[in-house]
């Protein structure tokens, strides 16, 4: 590369960089004009309430309980107590106790 070469690519590479250092400066603008408002937290009160009975009591769904998966026999219906199939009430033709999906 000759000389001349050189010294146009150093020229244009010095004023890129200018060029570019004025257009962050016009659109970003000067950091220390700027100005910011903070918003203060509540304070945080010390008084419990009692949870939502309907989310936290006895029939709630626990990820930790060993789930069964399966379907139970004609004529019986899962028992969420015992943890197993039992026969299904007389007069309760419902099958809300199979886990699998009728298609």
């Amino acid at each position: 590369m000759k000389g001349s070469s050189l010294a146009t690519v150093v020229l244009i590479a010095i004023i890129s960089t200018i060029v570019a250092a004025l257009v962050v400066n016009a659109i970003l603008g000067d950091p220390n004009e700027e100005s910011v408002t903070v918003s203060y937290m509540d304070v945080i009160s010390t008084d419990v309430i009692q949870p939502d009975r309907e989310v936290f009591n006895n029939r709630a769904v626990n990820p930790t309980v060993e789930v069964y998966v399966g379907e139970c026999r004609p004529g019986e219906v899962w028992d969420e107590d015992r943890q197993a199939c039992v026969e299904a009430p007389e007069g309760d033709e419902s099958e809300a106790g199979n886990d699998e999906a009728e298609e």
